[in-house]
């Protein structure tokens, strides 16, 4: 491949051809995600874009974009602006709340042109520092080249890619409370066995693994097509062996995984309820629509724990629109649902204090009656979804929201878990809200040694039957991954269901042969009222991983890494412009 492998375009489609492949690397890796599902893109959706970064010249026309660095980064803007316009297109969803679709479509134009920031580091870097150059130095060493010496100089350049996009996607984690929704080991959720390495880097790591491999096999293709053209033989790819190695042994040490045998558990009998109530009934003016939703708790928890044993009833977010503490809620709770019966109600409420100038999204349970409740207030809120930043000043902030959210909620500050016994044993609820399932750090705050269950409940209504709930249910799962912890998940709409230490749905035992989520048999669709109950194994003594030791360690390193090659890049080529000639 040449540096210009387009020279025989016209010219117009010549210079156009960088953006294009730009945008086509962000679609291809768009489709790894729900409500595509087609993962096998992750290992090959770079390659366009490295195409472009590494192979096309800055057009002299462009006065800002002349350098190598800005080239790749408006490229590597390109192609995040067209990834996240088509992944996060659910957010247009917000449209309908606010009463006007332009809202939908400025949310989702801004927070793609935000997040495209993070591609677009990306292209300056692999343009520049990471930029790989099959021809360099040719003509001078001709017939001279080491026999793995390209080899190595590729790996070099996946190594520092792969850290590169590791690094960007852990800030992008944490940057401005942090949306790290859907990295690139997310791609794998349908593959479990390659991603349990995630116990030791975490799913961020996954950034570097695929980087690293789709630039080895990028660069491989590269490398064969000249080696067929210029010599008409191969020469050794110790670069691909290396590549193959370390997927062969992520496939090795995810099946070790799963025939690890569990050691003793508690089982524990829960139930999840999801009643699909739209946002427009469950705040609705009309009492006698608001009373319904209430009775339909009532009066189906009622029949479940009536009819069988269960140690756990779980209902969603903001389950019942009322205040935690306010009388009608505590009598209703008191005298209709839990009537002093042997079960752990899970629910989530809101909660406020008397003069209600704090008001707190809650996880609350409780057992036999309200004055024996447990309460997590949660801590990682969402910007413009539970506040407003900078709220009164800087208004642009309150006109964006059109007035949704009247009233901020409260950060809660305690990381403790709640605690439900079982024959003998105090299992840690481990209470994760809404988006809280998604950012591992956060997660990782409530790990206590002993028996232990995630337990995510979720509203999800907000984004009506988008592929946001998917996406949202396919970042949670990693979590049980990370720290070896299984997870009831209970959403008002979207995902409900139980995921198992490995990240998996299935009963381990084998005596279900469906997956343990809420949906409808023949459809598949997941939109729809219903509850389910399952039989979670629970360990005793769940194993301390070292990502819950370490946290992002692996991700943090491999950004550094990456900085310090950029100051180290810049250092030489500053000291070589100014020896000038030789």
């Amino acid at each position: 491949m040449s540096a210009r492998p387009f020279s025989s375009l016209p010219p117009s489609a010549r210079h156009l051809w960088p953006e294009a492949a730009a945008v086509l690397g962000g679609v291809l890796l768009a489709l790894c995600y729900a409500p595509f599902d087609l993962g096998g893109f992750v290992w090959i959706w770079a390659a366009p874009l490295l195409g472009a970064l590494w192979f096309s010249e800055p057009r002299p026309d462009r006065r800002r974009f002349r350098t190598r660095g800005w080239h790749g980064f408006r490229l590597g803007f390109l192609a995040g602006f067209a990834f996240f316009l088509i992944n996060v297109s659910w957010i247009t969803q917000v449209g309908k709340v606010a009463g006007t679709v332009w809202a939908g479509i400025g949310a989702l134009v801004a927070m793609a042109a935000y997040l495209a920031l993070y591609f677009a580091a990306f292209g300056a870097f692999a343009a520049t520092v990471g930029r790989w150059n099959p021809g360099e130095g040719e003509a001078a060493r001709a017939g001279k080249a080491g026999l793995f010496e390209k080899s190595l100089a590729l790996l070099r350049i996946a190594a520092l890619n792969g850290a590169a996009w590791c690094g960007l996607e852990w800030l992008r984690g944490i940057v401005f409370t942090g949306f790290g929704w859907n990295g690139l080991g997310v791609a794998l959720k349908d593959h479990l066995v390659l991603v349990q390495f995630a116990e030791v880097i975490g799913i961020t790591g996954y950034g570097f693994v695929l980087m690293f491999a789709g630039v080895i096999l990028f660069g491989t293709a590269v490398r064969v097509s000249r080696e067929l053209r210029d010599r008409r033989k191969l020469r050794p790819h110790f670069d691909l062996t290396v590549a193959v190695a370390i997927v062969a042994g992520l496939y090795l040490f995810g099946l070790s995984a799963f025939l690890r045998e569990p050691g003793e558990t508690v089982t524990l009998r829960a139930r999840v309820f999801q009643f699909n109530v739209p946002l427009e009934e469950k705040w609705s003016e009309d009492l006698a629509v608001r009373q319904k939703v209430i009775f339909d708790y009532r009066d189906l928890t009622r029949a479940f724990v009536e009819t069988s044993p269960h140690d756990l009833v779980v209902w969603p977010e903001t389950a019942v629109p009322g205040i935690f503490t306010a009388p009608w809620v505590q009598e209703y709770l008191n005298d209709h649902v839990l009537k002093g019966d042997n079960f752990y109600l899970l629910a989530g409420l809101e909660d406020a204090n008397l003069e209600n100038t704090e008001i707190y999204n809650t996880l609350t349970v409780m057992k036999g009656n309200t004055g024996s409740y447990q309460m997590y207030k949660k801590a990682h809120l969402v910007p413009f979804g539970e506040f407003i930043p900078l709220r009164g000043r800087f208004p642009p902030f309150e006109w964006l929201t059109g007035g949704i959210i009247a009233q901020d909620f409260t950060a809660g500050d305690s990381h403790e878990p709640l605690i439900v016994e079982k024959e003998g044993h105090e299992i840690g609820i481990l209470p994760l809200i809404c988006f809280e399932d998604t950012v591992a750090r956060h997660a990782r705050q409530f790990l206590r040694p002993g028996p232990q269950v995630f337990v995510n409940v979720t509203n999800d209504g907000w984004f009506h039957e988008s592929a946001q709930t998917q996406q949202h249910f396919d970042n949670a799962l990693f979590r049980c991954i990370e720290f070896r912890r299984p997870m009831i998940r209970c959403a008002n709409t979207g995902v409900s269901g139980f995921i198992d230490e490995r990240g998996s749905v299935y009963d381990r035992s084998g005596r279900e042969s469906a997956p343990r989520i809420v949906r409808d048999p023949v459809t598949g669709s997941t939109f729809l009222r219903g509850s389910l109950a399952a039989n979670l194994e629970i360990a005793l003594a769940p194993p301390a991983t070292v990502y819950a030791r370490v946290g992002d360690a692996f991700s943090v390193a491999m950004g550094l890494i990456a900085l310090a090659a950029t100051f180290l890049s810049t250092g030489l080529k500053r000291v070589r412009s100014s020896n000038g000639p030789s």
